[in-house]
C-alpha cells in the first residue's frame, strides 16, 4: 500500500512523480506531431488553463468515473499492463476517488494506481505552476487522442521502474496515474511509455461509458 499512498500525497499538491528510464524513451509533446495547444502568455490571473498549459478541446464527464474508479480499467487489460487480471482495491483517498491494482510477489511487483483527482481544480495548470519549483524533474509527454498528459517528480532523478503522471482530462481536472513496471520488465521498457499506454486505455473506456 506504500504506492498508494505515495501518490495519494503527491496530488495533495497538484502534483505527480515520473520514474527513472531504463530502455526505451517516452514521447516528449515535442515529437508528438501535433502538440496541444496552451493559452497564451497574459492570461487573466486564475483563469484556465494557465500561461503556456494545454488546452482541453473536448472535456470529459467524470462523474461516473469518480463514482467507480476501478471501472476506468477492464479486467482484460490490467491483465495485459500487470500479467495478470489482480483484483482492484478501491479506496477514498485524500485526493479523490482511487483504485489501485498489486501485482505483488506473485506478479513481480507490478501496480497501477488511479486517482480522480477531486482535490485541485485548477487541472494542468495547479502541476505547471510548481515546474521548476516543488517539481525538478517535468516533461510533458505526447498527448493522449488530444488530452495533455505530463510526468513529473519532487527529485531530479526519478525511481527505477516507476512513473506517474497527471492527465488532463479537463482544465479543471486531472486523472492521477501510477505505473510500476513488473521486474522482467524495468530493464526492457520505459515505464512511462506504459503509463502513456494506461492513459490511453483510460481515456478510451471513459469516453466511451458517456
Amino acid at each position: 500500500m506504500r504506492r498508494a499512498v505515495m501518490v495519494s500525497a503527491v496530488v495533495l499538491f497538484g502534483l505527480a512523480g515520473c520514474s527513472e528510464t531504463t530502455g526505451g524513451q517516452a514521447v516528449p509533446v515535442a515529437q508528438a506531431g501535433q502538440p496541444a495547444s496552451s493559452a497564451p502568455v497574459g492570461s487573466v490571473a486564475g483563469q484556465l488553463p494557465g500561461p503556456g498549459v494545454p488546452k482541453v478541446q473536448n472535456p470529459i464527464d467524470t462523474t461516473r468515473a469518480a463514482k467507480d474508479p476501478c471501472g476506468v480499467l477492464t479486467a482484460d487489460q490490467i491483465k495485459g499492463f500487470i500479467g495478470a487480471p489482480v483484483a482492484p482495491k478501491t479506496r477514498d483517498g485524500a485526493a479523490g476517488p482511487a483504485c489501485d491494482w498489486f501485482g505483488g510477489d506473485e506478479y513481480e511487483h507490478a501496480s497501477i494506481g488511479i486517482i480522480i483527482n477531486g482535490v485541485s481544480k485548477r487541472g494542468l495548470t495547479s502541476v505547471y505552476a510548481s515546474k521548476g519549483k516543488r517539481l525538478k524533474f517535468f516533461q510533458p509527454l505526447a498527448p493522449v487522442e488530444g488530452y495533455p498528459l505530463v510526468s513529473d517528480d519532487f527529485g531530479e532523478k526519478r525511481t527505477f521502474g516507476e512513473c506517474s503522471g497527471s492527465l488532463g482530462v479537463r482544465d479543471d481536472q486531472t486523472i492521477e496515474i501510477f505505473v510500476e513496471q513488473p521486474d522482467s520488465r524495468k530493464e526492457k521498457k520505459d515505464p512511462c511509455v506504459s503509463l502513456h499506454d494506461v492513459a490511453v486505455a483510460i481515456i478510451g473506456n471513459i469516453r466511451g461509458g458517456q
